[in-house]
């Protein structure tokens, strides 16, 4: 036991981002059941090269005290995404496991104010890293893709947004290319600081059903979707000052009820595609 130890933990520090993949692709039980042996120094040292959501499904995995002590030993912009990615008990239960110190830091860090686009951002939304290869890609989708829309965004390791793929370009391509081949790096996106005005007035809605969410220092806090504009109207109805607010609404909803349909023609065109390829 005390031999497998060693060499897990020396395979982690000499190749961090091939074990992120590796535990990546795998259960999040049996990741976390492989994890549970190591410290929560080693293994913050591997996780933070996992995309958030994937550390997150794998601390679930790990006792409380252990799973706190991983957070502990992260920086504090991997902290930040993994803890966006749990529900508000689990991420409260975590906050008080830690040190004062960590604690307040990462408190406000997630803080901002109610009805900006950083606090109405789905941060659970399906991400790929750029440096996997489709097939590995496509794989993912298949088991984690419960929260995979047509656009899926692409971040890195630090948690920084890279591009964006559509899921008929995944599901087209049959080549050996990596996800970062075939993103786009022009991204439309929101800034984590916009108002409700500024959100629902975005121009862009009126393209994409869609909105990524990043801070100043372009950090992925996850994605905005045209049906929660329909909560920021019950939100903002009589109470703020925002003109035509219905009207930008309604405008907002024929515009994407056509991409809607637009959408779903696609998905259906590209399984066929896919199929007849394969």
């Amino acid at each position: 036991m005390e031999l497998e130890h060693h060499l897990l933990l020396g395979y982690f520090q000499s190749h961090p981002v091939e074990s992120a993949r590796h535990l990546e692709s795998m259960g999040s039980m049996e990741a976390g059941l492989l994890l549970e042996a190591l410290s929560g120094e080693e293994i913050a040292n591997v996780l933070e090269f996992c995309l958030p959501v994937s550390t997150a499904k794998i601390l679930g995995e790990l006792p409380q005290w252990l799973r706190a002590d991983v957070v502990s030993a992260m920086n504090a912009t991997s902290a930040i995404g993994v803890l966006r990615q749990f529900d508000d008990a689990t991420r409260h239960e975590l906050l008080e496991r830690l040190d004062n110190s960590m604690g307040s830091t990462l408190r406000r860090a997630l803080r901002y104010s109610p009805n900006t686009a950083g606090s109405l951002a789905d941060p659970q939304v399906f991400t790929l890293p750029p440096d996997i290869l489709i097939d590995e890609a496509i794989s993912r989708i298949r088991t984690y893709g419960q929260k995979a829309m047509y656009y899926i965004y692409v971040i890195d390791r630090d948690g920084k947004m890279e591009g964006v793929v559509t899921l008929r370009q995944l599901l087209v391509d049959t080549t050996a290319h990596s996800v970062g081949t075939l993103m786009e790096n022009q991204i439309t996106t929101l800034s984590a600081e916009a108002n409700l005005e500024e959100i629902i007035k975005h121009p862009e809605w009126s393209r994409f059903h869609t909105l990524p969410v990043v801070d100043r220092w372009g950090t992925f806090f996850g994605a905005l979707r045209y049906r929660m504009l329909r909560r920021i109207e019950k939100d903002v109805e009589g109470k703020a000052p925002l003109g035509s607010v219905s009207d930008s609404l309604m405008q907002l909803w024929e515009a994407y009820s056509i991409t809607g349909i637009r959408l779903m023609t696609d998905v259906a065109q590209t399984l066929h595609e896919r199929k007849n390829i394969s």
